[in-house]
């Protein structure tokens, strides 16, 4: 091979790697991560449906209305409505694209939370104590937010 063509064909194959290192960066796969503070909820007005539940029972729906604006912060919109009362402080927060997780204690109750989308505009979750499901909550986006009074 004449060193003309050696150098092109050098030339096509770091080109040809470069392009393959490129295309592998930008395929999904276990080690691309979403940015936990990209949180894909839709901002606006959210209708959040609580439901206390008892003996694996839950009783009748308690409707909490919150506005959720660009940039805003998920915790206070959706997981601040879910406390199951207020001797209750959250800890362990985990939050990624489509969910956000914690751990909560009520006196000397401890337990968990999480809610995760389904859809951008759609939530589900729950609260246990003691290993037992104390609290079921649905999210649903129904509007945008007209003001911060909203």
């Amino acid at each position: 091979m004449k060193p003309s063509a050696r150098s092109a064909a050098r030339h096509v194959r770091a080109t040809a790697f470069a392009l393959l290192l490129s295309l592998a960066a930008c395929a999904p796969g276990s080690a691309a991560h979403a940015d936990p503070g990209d949180f894909q909820a839709m901002p606006g007005l959210w209708k959040i449906t609580l439901r206390t539940v008892t003996n694996g029972h839950a009783a009748p729906a308690q409707v909490k209305w919150k506005c959720l604006y660009d940039g805003g912060d998920p915790w206070a919109t959706f997981v601040d409505a879910m406390a199951p009362d207020a001797g209750c402080r959250r800890s362990d927060e985990h939050r990624a694209s489509t969910a956000l997780a914690w751990q909560v204690h009520c006196g000397a109750r401890p337990g968990r939370g999480r809610i995760a989308l389904d859809s951008s505009q759609h939530y589900t979750g729950n609260v246990t104590l003691d290993a037992h499901e104390v609290l079921r909550i649905e999210g649903a986006r129904v509007a945008a937010c007209t003001s911060p009074s909203d």
